[in-house]
């Protein structure tokens, strides 16, 4: 995301009771660019983007800290990107669409 340089995967345990209302207010969060239900330790894995560290604590202890429900948060921080998914369209008519018939 533009102007927002920094980002880190968040590793959240809701419990059982408030996965889906957890879920609902994190979509709704500016910060959140990703975020899925999953299994295992984290029942929630979420991207969140901000502009600096500062922005990642504010973030940490303020609207994702004051959400009912949230048990425990695992932050991973990006430390280098190595690649970024972009997206490109392509006509409908592209080779590159066309399928091999080997």
């Amino acid at each position: 995301m533009f102007g927002y340089p920094r980002a880190a995967v968040l590793w959240i345990t809701a419990t059982p009771a408030a996965l889906h209302s957890v879920g609902e207010a994190l979509a709704t969060h500016d910060e959140i660019a990703y975020a899925s239900a999953t299994a295992g330790t984290s029942n929630i894995v979420v991207t969140a983007v901000v502009k600096d560290t500062a922005g990642l604590y504010d973030y940490l202890s303020g609207p994702l800290g004051q959400l009912d429900g949230v048990r425990q948060v695992e932050a991973s921080p990006f430390l280098r990107r190595v690649k970024q998914l972009t997206y490109r369209t392509l006509p409908l008519n592209s080779p590159s669409l066309k399928v091999s018939s080997r």
